[in-house]
């Protein structure tokens, strides 16, 4: 049967969601993804692009991408690469980069290369975690931790931007609706200082098959090298686990050292390496 494409996050969940459960850790960024989509949410006004690869009446494959954001290869069957990049270009549809596991991502893109002028740049070399066992920090930064409310949804918006900015510049820029969603279901921390004052930022998704992703962490360039985003990230991870999550994961900039080794500290052991380029 091979690739089947639609723009239904209804239709595309009930294809792949027995497939992307069955690892709900790996598969963490398309099964959030997909949640939001199925809220309603979406990232842009263009259309999305979501489908699915059978086989033998077994649906083994999928992808999806939410403009601005790239394609996603949540999974993609060895051999099938060349379809999905016919299919693709049978339906006019650009793609701006992809992303996935790093064997996955150079076999997608040795096909969607192929025949063309088109070049890839690496964007991202990331790790994904997963939390063991939390180990707070020791000594604790100054302050406290407390759950973002809509009152701080301009902070964290500002926030939100910066991070973009200094991570991802020219990446998708975060929405407001969005934000304010994730700020009524709980799942932003601030850190405070000694003086109450915000000075740091952590972020989670919702909990999916037991799995909650901590996402972002932004601590202000002045506000650095006190701890706050240690103590703001175990406050958050602490908080998942406490409302039902059995594993909480992140996903790391590899030429980020320093919130590698924040991370390992706090009990976060390395799964696997994800890989983003970007293609011109």
């Amino acid at each position: 049967m091979g690739w089947v494409f639609t723009e239904d996050p209804e239709l595309f969940a009930d294809a792949v969601l027995p497939l992307l459960l069955r690892d709900p850790v790996a598969n963490t960024l398309a099964l959030t993804v997909l949640d939001s989509l199925q809220a309603g949410h979406r990232f842009s006004d263009a259309p999305v692009v979501l489908s699915w690869y059978c086989e033998r009446g077994q649906v083994t494959g999928a992808v999806l991408m939410t403009p601005p954001f790239g394609l996603l290869l949540a999974r993609l069957p060895a051999g099938s690469e060349g379809e999905l990049v016919r299919q693709l270009r049978e339906r006019d549809i650009a793609v701006p980069d992809s992303r996935g596991t790093i064997e996955t991502v150079h076999r997608f893109s040795s096909c969607w290369l192929a025949g063309t002028e088109l070049t890839s740049e690496p964007v991202f070399r990331q790790r994904l975690f997963r939390l063991e066992r939390l180990a707070p920090p020791e000594p604790m930064p100054a302050g406290s931790a407390r759950l973002a409310t809509l009152d701080d949804l301009d902070l964290v918006m500002d926030w939100l931007h910066a991070f973009r900015a200094e991570v991802e510049p020219g990446g998708a820029e975060p929405t407001r609706q969005m934000q304010q969603r994730r700020i009524e279901l709980r799942l932003y921390w601030l850190w405070l200082d000694s003086a109450g004052e915000p000075v740091s930022l952590a972020g989670r998704n919702v909990t999916i098959a037991g799995v909650s992703r901590v996402g972002p962490v932004y601590t202000p360039p002045e506000q650095r090298k006190h701890g706050y985003a240690a103590g703001v990230t175990a406050a958050c991870s602490q908080h998942a686990l406490d409302t039902g999550a059995e594993q909480v994961v992140l996903f790391t900039d590899l030429a980020n050292p320093t919130s590698n080794g924040v991370y390992r500290r706090l009990g976060y052991q390395p799964l696997d390496d994800r890989l983003v380029l970007r293609y011109r």
